[in-house]
C-alpha cells in the first residue's frame, strides 16, 4: 500500500507547473490584457500593474515556500494551491460579470449572487483536493493573495513623468495662492430646485459674499469623470468624438499626475504644489507635486485589493471608507492645509478633487455617518427606495456645503486675494445606466449629469466670467488670471461617454434636448 501511495504521490507531483501557470494566467494576465485593451479608459497604468503584480505572484510563492519546512516537497502543492486560490479570490469580478449573464438568459435574478458562490468555492474546493496538507496550503494561499494585492495596489503610486519646460510668466514676490477643487457629482442649483426640490440658494449667497461669481448655466465638458477632470487639468479636451485612443488615454494619464497641463504651467511659475489624491484611482500624484495629501498606503492598498477579491461586497458594506468617509476626511482637512505657509514662503497652487457629494450616500447634513443606505447605483431598487437616495444626497451635499465654507474662510483669511476655481466634473446619477449610448438615455438623465455647480473668484478678472462657462474654459480662466497669461478660450463642448467595451463618445446638443 505504501508503495501504490507513493506513485500516486509522484504521479500527481509531476503536475506543479501546469497547476502553477494556468491560474496564475487566470488570474493576473488575463484580467491585465483586457483592462490595457478592451476595457474602459480610465483603467490607469494597465500594463504596469499587470507586470508588478505577475512578478509580485510569482516572488511571493517561491518566497512563502522557501520559508517553510520541506521545501522541495510542499513548494509544489504550495504553487499549485496557492495559484487556484488567487484565481478564486482575484476573479471576482469575472464571476460576478458571469452570475449577471446567466441570471439574464435564465431568467432568474437570484443566479446574479449564486452563481459567483458557487464559481468561487468550487475553485476553493479543487484547491483543497489538491493539498496534502490542508492548513499549510491556506496559509500559503492567504499570505499569497495578501501580498499580491498589496504590492500590486502600490503599483498604482508610482510617480508619473516629469513636467515639460512651459514658457510662462514667473509669479511675483506677493503674488495670491490658487486654489483649485473639484466637488464630484455636485448639481446646480436650478436643477436641484427642479428635480429635487432643494433650494440652494443660501449657499450660492454664501458663494457671493465671499467674492465668488456661480456661472448659473455652467454644464460639464463630459458625463464622466476621468474625461471631464483630467480636459480641466490639461487645459484643453483629452477625448474626442469616435472612440477613445491610446494616445488620447496617455494624454489623460499624464494631466491626471500633473505631468501636462494646470500644474506644470503653475510649477514653471514658482508656485508650491498642493495635491490632494484620493481613493477613485484617477487623480495621482507624479513627480512635479511638493505637497502630496493622501490617505496612507496601506488604507488605499486595502480597499483596492478588496474590489477586486470575492470579500468586495463585504468590504463595501462595512467599510465604504475611500469614497465616503475618506472623502470627507480630506474635505475637513482642506482649510487646513490650505492655510498653512508653504515651505518658500511663496505662493502655492493647491488642486483637491473631492469625491462628494458623490454616491454612496453616507453622510447627513451635519456630516454625521449613516451606513444605511450605501449603494451607489441610484437606478436600482423600489420607487421608495430611489427616493430615500436622492434624499440622501441632498443631506450629503448640504454636509458638503458647511465644509466648504469652512475651508474658504481658513484660505482667505491669509489670502483675501486668493484665486479659487470650484466646480464639478459631473452632475449626479440618478437615472443613469452606464452602458447605454446617449441616443438611448432618457433626457432627463442627460440634463441631470450635465448640468453642474461651478463658481470662480478671481479677483481683477470678474468680466471674464461667463454664465454658461465650461469647466475646460474655467481653469483656461484660471491660469490666466493668476499667471497673466492669454490663452484663448475654446468651444464650450459637451461629450457624453459610453462606458462599454470601447469607450466611445458622441458631443451634445443639450440646447435641443426637451
Amino acid at each position: 500500500m505504501s508503495t501504490t501511495a507513493d506513485d500516486e504521490h509522484q504521479e500527481i507531483s509531476a503536475k506543479p507547473l501546469i497547476l502553477w501557470i494556468v491560474p496564475l494566467v487566470g488570474a493576473i494576465v488575463a484580467p491585465g490584457l483586457l483592462m490595457a485593451w478592451a476595457e474602459q479608459p480610465f483603467a490607469l497604468r494597465p500594463l504596469l500593474v499587470l507586470v508588478m503584480t505577475g512578478l509580485v505572484a510569482v516572488f511571493a510563492t517561491v518566497l512563502l515556500g522557501g520559508l517553510s519546512r520541506g521545501f522541495s516537497s510542499r513548494l509544489r502543492w504550495a504553487m499549485g494551491v496557492t495559484s487556484i486560490v488567487v484565481v478564486a479570490t482575484f476573479q471576482w469580478g469575472v464571476f460576478v460579470a458571469t452570475g449577471l449573464e446567466v441570471a439574464k438568459i435564465a431568467g432568474l435574478p437570484v443566479l446574479t449572487d449564486i452563481v459567483p458562490v458557487v464559481f468561487a468555492g468550487l475553485l476553493l474546493w479543487i484547491a483543497s483536493r489538491l493539498a496534502d496538507e490542508l492548513p499549510f496550503a491556506v496559509i500559503m494561499s492567504v499570505a499569497t493573495t495578501i501580498i499580491v494585492g498589496v504590492l500590486g495596489s502600490a503599483s498604482y503610486s508610482l510617480v508619473a513623468p516629469a513636467p515639460p519646460d512651459l514658457d510662462v510668466a514667473v509669479a511675483a514676490p506677493g503674488s495670491p495662492d490658487v486654489l483649485l477643487v473639484v466637488l464630484d457629482g455636485y448639481a446646480r442649483a436650478d436643477w436641484l430646485e427642479e428635480s429635487y426640490g432643494f433650494d440652494n440658494t443660501p449657499f450660492l449667497r454664501e458663494l457671493e459674499a465671499r467674492g465668488f461669481i456661480v456661472a448659473s448655466e455652467a454644464t460639464a465638458n463630459y458625463s464622466y469623470t476621468y474625461g471631464s477632470l483630467s480636459s480641466m487639468l490639461n487645459l484643453d479636451y483629452v477625448f474626442l468624438p469616435d472612440d477613445i485612443e491610446e494616445q488620447e488615454r496617455k494624454r489623460m494619464r499624464a494631466a491626471l499626475s500633473g505631468a501636462a497641463g494646470i500644474i506644470p504651467e503653475f510649477k514653471q511659475a514658482g508656485y508650491e504644489i498642493t495635491f490632494f489624491e484620493n481613493a477613485w484611482g484617477g487623480s495621482l500624484c507624479g513627480s512635479a507635486i511638493d505637497w502630496c495629501i493622501r490617505d496612507g498606503l496601506m488604507a488605499r492598498a486595502f480597499w483596492n485589493v478588496t474590489q477586486m477579491t470575492i470579500l468586495a461586497p463585504v468590504a463595501r458594506a462595512a467599510l465604504d471608507r475611500p469614497f465616503t468617509s475618506g472623502a470627507a476626511d480630506n474635505l475637513r482637512s482642506l482649510g487646513g492645509v490650505i492655510a498653512t505657509p508653504n515651505s518658500a514662503r511663496g505662493p502655492r497652487f493647491t488642486f483637491a478633487h473631492i469625491l462628494l457629494p458623490h454616491s454612496p450616500l453616507l453622510l447627513d447634513a451635519e456630516c454625521k455617518l449613516n451606513r444605511m443606505n450605501n449603494l451607489r447605483d441610484w437606478a436600482s431598487g423600489s420607487p421608495q427606495e430611489q427616493a430615500e437616495r436622492r434624499a440622501n444626497y441632498i443631506g450629503q451635499l448640504q454636509c458638503v456645503n458647511q465644509r466648504v465654507l469652512t475651508a474658504l474662510d481658513l484660505f482667505l483669511k491669509d489670502n483675501p486675494d486668493g484665486i479659487v476655481m470650484m466646480s464639478a466634473d459631473h452632475g449626479p446619477a440618478s437615472t443613469l445606466a452606464n452602458e447605454v449610448p446617449a441616443d438611448q438615455q432618457p433626457t432627463v438623465t442627460i440634463r441631470e449629469r450635465m448640468a453642474l455647480l461651478s463658481a470662480y473668484r478671481l479677483p481683477g478678472c470678474e468680466s471674464t466670467v461667463r454664465q454658461n462657462l465650461t469647466p475646460v474654459n474655467g481653469t483656461r480662466l484660471l491660469v490666466n488670471c493668476a499667471l497673466g497669461t492669454n490663452l484663448p478660450p475654446l468651444p464650450d463642448t459637451n461629450y457624453w461617454i459610453t462606458l462599454d467595451a470601447d469607450g466611445g463618445l458622441v458631443e451634445l446638443s443639450l440646447d435641443d434636448l426637451p
